[in-house]
């Protein structure tokens, strides 16, 4: 399988960041916190975006450094993949609340400029 290109990975963190906003939708951070299930889904989908963008700095580092939050999205990743017994529900949706809405919008702004070329 070739490796992604920087459009696909795209696709990988809009999605993500796209699914999580839709169960988010209603619930407040007391709300989050009862439900294991969304706990669950949320860790899960910023694995998916900590790896995606782990692979566009592999790839384009550049374009890795104009993403806001890049760097503490894969280092959150590694904390869920390796630490996972330390993730705390009330961090991940203080992290779903403060960062997820700038990193989305910095990488739909390289998307947008990658297609206009």
């Amino acid at each position: 399988m070739p490796p992604r290109d920087v459009l696909g990975l795209r696709q990988d963190v809009l999605d993500a960041a796209g699914f999580m906003q839709s169960r988010a939708n209603g619930h407040n951070a007391a709300t989050y916190l009862q439900n294991p299930d969304l706990q669950v889904i949320f860790e899960r989908k910023f694995e998916v975006i900590g790896e995606t963008l782990n692979q566009l700095a592999k790839r384009r580092r550049e374009l890795f450094a104009r993403v806001r939050h890049a760097q503490d999205a894969v280092d959150f990743r590694n904390v869920i993949i390796h630490a996972y017994s330390s993730v705390d529900p009330e961090i991940v949706w203080q992290i779903y609340q403060s960062t997820l809405t700038e990193l989305v919008e910095d990488v739909e702004a390289i998307v947008r400029e990658l297609e206009a070329r």
